[in-house]
């Protein structure tokens, strides 16, 4: 170990942590655990051998000094008394950056596919051929796999939406959930008979997520059980980002932007969300679900672009043909990772993905002109947010329009720092290096997953009290 060798042999351990850590499916929490201790052993040993404290000594080969070996004084000429303490300090401060380095340069490197030069436009969505229509259904009861089945059938079946020979897209939320907290994944159960449904049908279902700026799928899907679902499903589960790539001209403030073909050459696009609060957007239903279908890990462009603006570009640009709302156990407050299980065992489907997430709005306790997105879509023509719901032959719960809602002034806080943040030159890259500790690691790793809602409604309480002093003007609907 030497401040000449530890840099380059710290990022190549990241590189190797991250590669084994795929190869193996190690949780994020073992991966965690192996930067640390191999970081922390650099940092002691490196640092026992600079006080002189240890001598570097291998038989035959090395016998010097602890400090002279930390330096390759026998080479560069600089020994301890030469290089300020407060420098030496730095080099130890950013042993932890090397790893990650090396960690984040591996991931990159393994995502690095090639785009196809082609750029495509709604014209080239197969998907966009069929018709569509408004009507929804609303189905409560205990039983996941009848109440899909009766939901679909008060849309006409299946049939209705798929034929025979297709290939249907299913996006469901899988690596945008916490495996630690029901309620912010979609229930595989849903998952499954929509699947065998489909391929009853004789159609082809493909489940897909893509990668997120805090994780990857695959570890998600592990922990959550829906990589050994997809062993012995009737349904390919399909990671968007490792597959085929192309431009695709939304003609709008996401302009041309990388898509995954599979979303061009799906017959049936189904939006498959969990029924969850979000404390950046209000909620996550049909329309949000389908921004996941973004393939590229750097997210950071869309948060400086406006991420309600790029929700409804996307479902703009590939409108899903059916939306299934999963409120078996939704999610709600700090959402939508921190949120806590509803058990409220509801469907809601419609032939329109912006008429299915103002249903599930209402129920919820919100109004969907109030979720931009939302209203965005309603006012483009996409949708009718407005539909009026009627709750009278529905099984009373007592969840109905009182969930608990995400700060709305903590969500401002949240996006007002990333969008002024991420107008300073760098900060772009920092934003997605340290994006998969602030947003993943704090709502599941044990020490922090039960201290992060705890420390967002302190938050919400400082700036209660803010705006009561005047310190702070209180956000405006929009």
């Amino acid at each position: 170990m030497s401040f000449l060798l530890d840099p380059p042999t710290l990022i190549l351990l990241g590189a190797v942590v991250y590669t084994f850590s795929r190869r193996f499916h190690l949780r994020r929490l073992w991966q965690i655990i192996a930067g640390v201790g191999i970081v922390s052993a650099f940092i002691v040993v490196s640092s026992l051998l600079y006080m002189d404290l240890i001598r570097c000594y291998i038989p035959f080969v090395i016998d010097m000094k602890g400090s002279e070996w930390m330096f390759h004084s026998n080479i560069t000429g600089i020994y301890k008394e030469d290089v300020p303490k407060v420098l030496v300090a730095i080099m130890f401060v950013i042993y932890p950056l090397w790893y990650y380095l090396g960690y984040i340069s591996a991931q990159y490197l393994r995502r690095r596919v090639q785009i196809d030069k082609k750029v495509y436009d709604t014209s080239h969505v197969k998907s966009r051929k069929k018709p569509r229509t408004d009507a929804f259904t609303i189905k409560r009861g205990t039983e996941p796999r009848k109440l899909l089945r009766e939901c679909l059938e008060e849309l006409g079946g299946i049939q209705a939406f798929v034929e025979k020979g297709e290939t249907v897209l299913i996006k469901a939320n899988i690596c945008g959930g916490n495996p630690e907290r029901p309620g912010t994944f979609t229930t595989i159960e849903i998952t499954d008979e929509l699947s065998r449904m489909i391929w009853e049908m004789g159609a082809a279902p493909l489940v897909v997520d893509a990668d997120m700026i805090w994780t990857e799928l695959w570890q998600v899907a592990s922990a959550e059980g829906y990589s050994a679902w997809a062993d012995h499903a009737t349904a390919h589960l399909l990671n968007l980002s490792e597959t085929k790539l192309a431009y695709f001209d939304f003609g709008g403030l996401l302009q041309k932007e990388v898509i995954s073909k599979e979303l061009l050459n799906a017959d049936v696009i189904i939006s498959l969300p969990v029924m969850k609060t979000h404390i950046l957007t209000g909620v996550t239903l049909g329309m949000k679900n389908m921004y996941g279908t973004l393939p590229t890990m750097d997210k950071a462009v869309y948060h400086k672009l406006g991420i309600e603006e790029v929700i409804f570009e996307v479902n703009n640009a590939f409108p899903p043909n059916l939306t299934i709302i999963d409120g078996i156990t939704g999610g709600e407050g700090m959402g939508p990772l921190s949120s806590d299980p509803v058990n409220f065992q509801t469907l809601i489907a419609s032939g329109n993905v912006v008429v299915a997430d103002a249903v599930a709005c209402t129920l919820m306790g919100f109004d969907p002109l109030d979720i931009k997105h939302i209203n965005l879509a309603h006012e483009a023509g996409l949708g009718n947010a407005t539909v009026e719901v009627d709750m009278k032959g529905l099984p009373p719960h007592e969840k109905d329009g009182c969930w608990l809602k995400p700060s709305v002034e903590v969500g401002a806080f949240y996006n007002e720092l990333v969008e002024t943040s991420l107008g300073y030159p760098y900060v772009e890259k920092f934003f997605n290096l340290i994006a998969d500790f602030v947003f993943y690691d704090m709502a599941t790793l044990p020490i922090f997953e039960n201290i992060t809602p705890e420390m967002l409604l302190v938050l919400n309480d400082i700036l209660s009290v803010l705006q009561v002093s005047g310190k702070v003007k209180k956000q405006k609907k929009k």
